[in-house]
């Protein structure tokens, strides 16, 4: 009898030993691809026309609304499918006289006790997190949260960021 709870024992140990790795791992790696998705790049320039059509200089847009509301008919349909079939939570446009900038929020599980995760244009091509060669390192180095990461994408003025804030 004694063997076999100490068997037990063990497995209860390896398997919370197994979860407990698996569980920092999707913690500290990124939840998706580095690479923009052309719909993040066509979403971006659809944002900037309209802005300068209907002159608004911000907007929030969700698979299901706009803020502000007034703005809901304005966004073509497709922005909203977008949303729906990636990975994408919410959209942040500005559109100001210094930086137009879009922020792409990705959507996750549990985010309260994980990095944010987003793709973030940014027309001068600046950003204020800290830009790093890797995030993967950078997030891996990094002793204690807040921290604000992006790594820039291999498309000109675009960034892979992640950011934690508890």
């Amino acid at each position: 009898m004694g063997i076999v709870r100490n068997k037990r024992k063990l497995a209860a140990i390896a398997a919370v030993a197994t979860i407990s790795y698996f569980l920092y791992y999707q913690y500290t790696t990124p939840p998706i691809t580095y690479k923009i998705d052309s719909r993040l790049i066509e979403i971006n320039d659809t944002l900037v026309k309209l802005s300068r059509t209907l002159g608004f200089t911000g907007i929030s847009i969700y698979s299901s609304h706009t803020n502000p509301q007034s703005l809901r008919d304005a966004i073509p349909p497709n922005i909203y499918d977008t949303i729906e079939q990636s990975d994408i939570k919410e959209i942040h446009f500005n559109n100001d006289p210094v930086n137009q900038t879009a922020v792409f929020s990705i959507d996750q599980f549990f985010t309260f006790f994980r990095p944010y995760w987003y793709y973030k244009y940014s027309e001068i091509g600046g950003v204020d997190e800290d830009i790093v060669p890797s995030l993967e390192e950078a997030v891996r180095q990094q002793d204690t949260p807040p921290y604000f990461f992006c790594q820039k994408a291999e498309v000109p003025n675009w960034f892979f960021c992640t950011a934690f804030d508890p």
